[in-house]
């Protein structure tokens, strides 16, 4: 279930990426369309060039003088028609113009239409072989270039020569567009599809990826409610006891010593409760913020662990448990980092081994090195993690065992703050548990030299 917010937002992300995708295959299936009618044009122009080439050398053995026609030459005076009178299909064979027009089907010959000018431009005749297309002969087609069929045609001239290679005139070819237009509406239907098709895919994809984008956002919005609503219980529940007890004071007329000794007491419990609660979230948002300078020098790890396991000793004595301590004498095992963190960090654990261990159990604490790292490790006999709670044991008040840890008043951060401190030493925590078994914690620290 999205959370409104979050829901507009990844619509409005969806939006974005759609539109801008829509820009991209639009500028590129506008970029494709016109490289293809250029494309296409050039292919036109040039087989119309092809053509007058053809028509050209078919022509010049009765092309004489200027603008002239030697009509005595075969079968030139059957091929045209001059004076632009109605002219009638000859029936010479089309090979006789030369193979340059063998290359052309019926239909492509039909497309064309040609005509001599004179080097005034004025019209002398009509070329009717091999083009059959009546509409050649119709007098405002040569200015409009449309005929009375509304077929549209490229108009081209060429200069000619005559047989003694002397400027003759010109080759006027006007060339049917209407196979070039149906040609080129297909290619506007297939981009249109194309396009609408990836439109709608890049539309859908969009969405998803909108809504992987927010997740992590999403998550942390949810992280920080449940934080929001986890911080407030905690502190509820110190502040409803002293309230309870601040209104039962006042009350009562006359409060007995021993009364009001009771009840401050209970004040001042529910007080530092409260106290460490606040203390834990400052620590907590001091470890998040990556401005805040790191004050890191050499800490001797041989001597803070067993400080820390000589104020523990009595805890665990007092809960009938057993205190290992493996540390080595030698070698000094020395770290760069903030003691009193790392103190705090492996005290949590400590705590927490002691607590979830029944009496008669062991708690050990390990100092170990390799090469270049030492390694702290806290074991316990508890009462173990199960394997579906692990990933979760180090969020922000997460508790196991509800009942067990709030009748302990633990605040649900100890492990939290630990992986915080570790982390910003530049390692990391890691957890293994069995039910029943026990749990193992550790995490290495970089070693330096003895100074």
């Amino acid at each position: 279930m999205q959370i409104r917010p979050f829901h507009l937002s990844r619509r409005r992300l969806a939006a974005w990426y759609t539109s801008i995708m829509v820009l991209i295959l639009g500028g590129c299936g506008f970029i494709i369309y016109r490289l293809v009618v250029h494309a296409k044009w050039l292919s036109l122009e040039k087989e119309m060039r092809n053509v007058a080439v053809v028509v050209e050398k078919w022509l010049q053995p009765a092309l004489v003088g200027t603008s002239k026609v030697d009509l005595t030459v075969e079968p030139i005076a059957s091929a045209f028609c001059f004076e632009l009178q109605k002219c009638d299909r000859p029936s010479i064979p089309d090979s006789t113009m030369g193979t340059g027009f063998a290359l052309l089907d019926q239909t492509e010959k039909d497309h064309y239409c040609v005509r001599l000018l004179d080097t005034k431009d004025h019209p002398i005749a009509i070329l009717k072989f091999p083009f059959t297309n009546p509409v050649c002969q119709e007098p405002q087609l040569w200015e409009t270039l449309l005929d009375s069929k509304g077929n549209y045609y490229h108009n081209k001239v060429y200069m000619i020569q005559s047989r003694s290679q002397d400027s003759w005139g010109s080759l006027q070819m006007l060339r049917a567009v209407t196979d070039l237009d149906i040609y080129l509406f297909w290619i506007e239907i297939c981009l249109m599809v194309l396009i609408l098709s990836s439109i709608g895919l890049a539309g859908a994809a969009s969405w998803w990826l909108a809504g992987v984008a927010m997740q992590p956002v999403q998550r942390s919005y949810q992280q920080m409610q449940q934080f929001t609503a986890d911080a407030a219980h905690e502190l509820r529940t110190p502040l409803a006891a002293l309230k309870a007890m601040a209104q039962a004071a006042l009350r009562s007329d006359e409060l007995t010593p021993d009364e009001a000794k009771e009840t401050l007491e209970v004040i001042n419990r529910q007080s530092n409760h409260l106290s460490t609660i606040v203390q834990d979230l400052l620590l907590l948002c001091q470890m998040d913020q990556p401005t805040i300078t790191k004050t890191f020098s050499p800490c001797c790890l041989n001597t803070l662990l067993q400080e820390l396991v000589n104020d523990f000793i009595a805890i665990a004595k007092t809960a009938e448990i057993t205190l290992d301590v493996l540390i080595p004498d030698q070698p000094i095992l020395m770290v760069l980092g903030n003691s009193d963190q790392l103190y705090r960090a492996v005290a949590n654990l400590l705590s927490n081994a002691i607590q979830y261990t029944p009496a008669g159990g062991v708690v050990t604490v390990i100092l170990s090195h390799g090469a270049t790292h030492a390694v702290i490790q806290v074991h316990d006999t508890g009462i173990g993690i199960a394997p579906e709670d692990q990933p979760y044991i180090f969020d922000r008040f997460y508790r196991v065992d509800q009942k067990r840890t709030r009748k302990q008043g633990g605040t649900g951060l100890g492990l939290a703050i630990t992986q915080a401190i570790v982390q910003n030493h530049q390692s990391n925590l890691q957890v293994e548990s069995q039910l029943g078994k026990g749990s193992l914690f550790k995490f290495r620290l970089a070693l330096i030299k003895e100074v």
